[in-house]
């Protein structure tokens, strides 16, 4: 039987945070890495009851002030602020009273989170994207609940899923992917791109699906009320019953689950079992593709996937979604050279080699050059009166950022040619402060 832990005799001071270097010290907190350890030992105590209890009951006693604490800490210091206008600084000010107020308001239920302050970015073809950003307050508790969900569902999650789960990242996926083809010479690739996934989420279907695992109303209820806060447009509160605002702290552990049933769970359990070759599915939030090395077995997925996703509120976008005959060329046709995907920012296809024949690779894809090159004109074009060297750190950060992703073997080429760039957007600063970057530098014309 698991050992339950308790951290319920700290004591919470209604005064101000008491800043020290960089981080704050609460009075009547333990330091901070013995509260990281209380936590750590929670997380684990609940790790365990989720491996050995079909559903979870009276978990509102792990939001401890310990956990509060660690949320908080966690904050990025730069978020940007909410409806009330409060920004992280002058939140963690008064960390250890907000803290008791947070937990006096779970325990008698009043909690009520504000709505959502919306922003519109734009994606990369251009369109707005509508990000909905909560206050720090809401974030601090969305923060301390999704460690709980995390704990609870992180042993159950799909091996090959890697997006916002710790430990993992993109370029494991990325990884992963590159393995499985390379051992089975390619294969046939099913692309699907679902249409405004975080959008469409239906409410209720999401909270039946959490329900399977959790059983605690006051967890249940909390996750609700932030779906249901809606965002403040135009000075009018939106509200809706489909969408994880984009945005909230809690929405991509909640997607991760939704998808985990919908989709990974159903593939693994009901479809693979029957398929006649090997295959492989890979995901990193919504952004996922199947693989495998029977050209049948594709074509049955790709029929039972659409319907299967329907049942759960989600869209596939059919001019998004496509199936590439990626396996291992045969001869030297030229049009073989064209055939590709792309996955996270990289591009797969086969390279001719010249003693070999075909070697798999990847390089970083078109969209992400444009991506990267859209950032460095922003970049420069926003600072256009900056000194010189200081401009040179930024560019520098954002081509060491760049690589630390991309850097892979093969494809040297690649981040040559973004260094390039690089250094073409400081040779133009160095030229002229006023000078305008557009487009045609991230076509080379310069």
């Amino acid at each position: 039987m698991p050992t339950r832990h308790s951290d319920d005799r700290l004591f919470l001071t209604s005064g101000p945070s008491k800043q020290l270097g960089q981080s704050f010290q609460l009075s009547g907190f333990p330091d901070l890495s013995v509260s990281r350890g209380l936590v750590r030992d929670r997380m684990a105590n609940l790790q365990a009851m989720s491996l050995h209890h079909e559903r979870l009951f009276n978990l509102a006693h792990y939001l401890s002030p310990s956990l509060l604490y660690l949320a908080g800490m966690g904050l990025r210091r730069r978020a940007a602020r909410g409806v009330d206008g409060v920004t992280p600084r002058k939140y963690l000010r008064h960390l250890a009273s907000n803290i008791t107020q947070l937990i006096q308001e779970v325990k008698h239920k009043s909690y009520q989170p504000k709505p959502s302050r919306q922003v519109l970015i734009d994606k990369d073809d251009g369109s707005p994207r509508p990000i909905s950003l909560p206050t720090i307050r809401d974030k601090h508790l969305q923060a301390a609940v999704m460690k709980i969900l995390e704990a609870i569902y992180e042993p159950h999650l799909y091996t090959h899923s890697y997006g916002f789960r710790p430990h993992r990242s993109g370029r494991m996926a990325m990884m992963v992917l590159m393995d499985w083809l390379s051992i089975h010479n390619g294969g046939w690739i099913l692309e699907i791109d679902l249409n405004k996934f975080f959008d469409t989420i239906p409410h209720d279907q999401l909270l039946q699906v959490l329900s399977q695992k959790i059983g605690d109303k006051v967890i249940l209820h909390l996750i609700l009320s932030w779906l249901k806060a809606g965002v403040l447009v135009e000075g009018q509160v939106i509200t809706s019953d489909i969408g994880a605002p984009q945005g909230g702290v809690i929405s991509p552990q909640c997607a991760n689950v939704y998808l985990d049933t919908a989709l990974d769970q159903w593939f693994v359990r009901e479809l693979q079992p029957k398929l006649k070759g090997e295959s492989l599915l890979v995901r990193y939030a919504d952004d996922f593709v199947l693989a495998f090395n029977d050209q049948d077995d594709m074509e049955s997925v790709e029929k039972a996937i659409k319907p299967r996703l329907e049942q759960y509120g989600l869209t596939v976008n059919a001019k998004k979604s496509r199936t590439v005959d990626l396996r291992e060329p045969e001869g030297d046709n030229p049009n073989l050279l064209d055939t590709h995907i792309d996955f996270l920012g990289f591009t797969y296809y086969w390279k001719p080699c010249p003693y070999s024949g075909w070697k798999l690779a990847v390089k970083t894809s078109d969209k992400s050059i444009k991506r990267f090159t859209n950032r460095l004109a922003a970049l420069v074009n926003d600072n256009g009166d900056i000194a010189s060297d200081e401009l040179e750190v930024a560019i520098q950060s954002m081509v060491t950022g760049h690589k630390g992703y991309f850097d892979v073997e093969g494809n040297e080429d690649m981040l040559d040619h973004i260094e390039q760039i690089a250094f073409s957007y400081l040779d133009l600063h160095h030229g002229s402060s006023n000078v305008e970057i557009n487009e045609a530098t991230t076509l080379g014309c310069i």
